[in-house]
Formats: structure tokens, C-alpha cells, sequence
């Protein structure tokens, strides 16, 4: 007879294993190898603060939704087809749109301290 706690961290395992693969790809499946708080580099922690930060500054809310989700940041990746479906409009709309996204990100000022930030 099998152990019913056996079942269940089998169970655990593969909900964890599901969950790793379906952020594979994305910014939160990016895995630090080194001590956050060490001076070399970016710290992780710090760099999400600061996209965090350029985001909220430099684009609306529905922006900064569309982006996340699309990226996959704090969230499921969505890709375009199906954020698409979701709005209500062509997928070749929703690609301009983040074209225009990128630009005014690109063209921020925050851009340009993040930037400076990354290349310190």
C-alpha cells in the first residue's frame, strides 16, 4: 500500500516542476548564481526595483499590463495571439502598440539611468 505523503510530494514536485518550465523564458525564471548583495554587478533585487520604477514612470497602467504580460514579468508569459484575442483586436495592432511602448521607453529619461545603472 502506498503512502499517502509519498502521493503528495510526488504531486508537490510536479506542480513546482510545471511551474519552472511555464516561467522558463521569462525574466522570473532568471535564477541569480551569485549573492544578491555583493558590489559587482547589478543585484536582482535592485534591477527589478529600478525597471519597476522606469515602468510605472513612463507608462500608463494599461502600458505597463500589457508589457508585463507579454514579457512575462510577475506573471504567466501571454503571447500576442492570445493577449489579441483578449482585447479585441488584430494581433498586428497589438505588435504596433508595442512597438510604441518600447519607443517611449527607449526615449524616457529614467531609460537613460537605467542605463547608466547597468553600465557602472
Amino acid at each position: 500500500m502506498m503512502d499517502v505523503t509519498e502521493l503528495h510530494d510526488e504531486e508537490n514536485l510536479q506542480l513546482q516542476l510545471e511551474d519552472h518550465w511555464e516561467n522558463f523564458g521569462s525574466l522570473d525564471g532568471i535564477v541569480d548564481t551569485e549573492d544578491p548583495f555583493t558590489l559587482q554587478g547589478a543585484p536582482r533585487f535592485e534591477l527589478k526595483e529600478k525597471i519597476n520604477k522606469l515602468l510605472s514612470r513612463a507608462l500608463t497602467e494599461d502600458e505597463d499590463i500589457l508589457l508585463r504580460q507579454v514579457l512575462g514579468m510577475g506573471c504567466k508569459q501571454r503571447s500576442v495571439k492570445c493577449l489579441a484575442e483578449q482585447h479585441g483586436v488584430t494581433q498586428k495592432a497589438l505588435q504596433q502598440q508595442l512597438v510604441e511602448i518600447v519607443n517611449k521607453l527607449r526615449h524616457h529619461d529614467d531609460s537613460i539611468q537605467l542605463w547608466k545603472y547597468l553600465n557602472r
